[in-house]
């Protein structure tokens, strides 16, 4: 009976690790698609100072609720 409480533990540790480490994965993925998709954003916004110029004036608006 003690054999068979420390297989199910451990099945249970199992599978508890495994959704963590894949929630884990599942983040760490996220957060490096939307790190490269700034970037991306911001070399563009760096190109071009006429956009640039318009993204901080909307931005500025933005903030004020105009």
């Amino acid at each position: 009976m003690n054999e068979t409480l420390n297989q199910l533990a451990m099945e249970s540790l199992a599978k508890k690790l495994a959704q963590a480490e894949m929630q884990a994965a599942q983040n760490e993925a996220f957060y490096l698609f939307a790190a490269s998709e700034l970037q991306k954003m911001n070399e563009v916004l760096e190109y071009d100072p006429a956009l640039k110029e318009l993204f901080e004036e909307t931005k500025a608006k933005m903030q004020k609720g105009e």
